[in-house]
């Protein structure tokens, strides 16, 4: 586990062409976002290349401190390189899922709310990144 940790920038860069061709593949699918009254409609691909950015700048980030032998704190990189990775491919491939689904509209809407939870979530662990950096940065080296 610490290695996989110490090299978390490889997991990151494995998966910006798997949400790449994900994001090729589905250029069609639309999903729909309706916060009160106003709709957001976000295209499949557009939502697997703003992961790829993310992921890249993710990446870099983790290989410049690995490059510099600054040790990040072992557990913010584990939650945010976990949640990062599964939270986001998870909102990429089941919202579509869900919202594209026809079944009872009260158990639509709470599968909704599970994955506008999920996604709160994925937002929120994004904090750990910065505060990871910025707390490593100033610590000693490796």
């Amino acid at each position: 586990m610490k290695r996989l940790l110490a090299k978390s920038y490889k997991l990151f860069w494995i998966f910006i062409p798997l949400v790449f061709m994900y994001g090729m593949f589905n250029k069609d699918h639309l999903s729909m976002v309706n916060i009160h009254s106003t709709y957001y409609a976000i295209r499949d691909q557009h939502f697997a290349g703003l992961i790829v950015i993310f992921y890249a700048l993710f990446g870099v980030c983790y290989w410049l401190m690995d490059f510099f032998k600054k040790e990040l704190i072992s557990w913010m990189t584990a939650y945010h390189v976990f949640i990062s990775i599964f939270g986001l491919l998870f909102l990429l491939i089941f919202y579509g899922i869900i919202n594209d689904l026809e079944f009872d509209y009260a158990l639509k809407e709470t599968l909704m709310m599970l994955t506008m939870i999920s996604a709160a979530i994925t937002i929120a662990a994004q904090l750990l990144f910065p505060l990871n950096l910025i707390l490593s940065y100033f610590r000693g080296k490796k």
